[in-house]
């Protein structure tokens, strides 16, 4: 039995949580050595992270407003 193809678009999702990662940076530079790693936002965004590389789980619509709030908060 042949394996199936995947039917997102690697190229375009692999972009979206890079550019999570570099949201996730930002957001530690921004908090400085200080930065609790419990903090409510850093968390969020590195849950994301580790759901679509472990679980292959895409943002929603909602998370993606969350992520663009974020970018926009931390000016990454």
């Amino acid at each position: 039995m042949k394996g199936s193809k995947s039917k997102i678009d690697r190229k375009f999702w692999d972009m979206v949580f890079g550019k999570l990662k570099k949201l996730g940076t930002a957001i530690e530079m921004f908090k400085g050595p200080e930065m609790s790693i419990d903090d409510a936002e850093y968390r969020w965004v590195d849950d994301r992270i580790k759901y679509y590389e472990q679980e292959e789980r895409l943002l929603t619509k909602q998370e993606m407003d969350i992520a663009n709030l974020y970018w926009k908060k931390y000016g990454a």
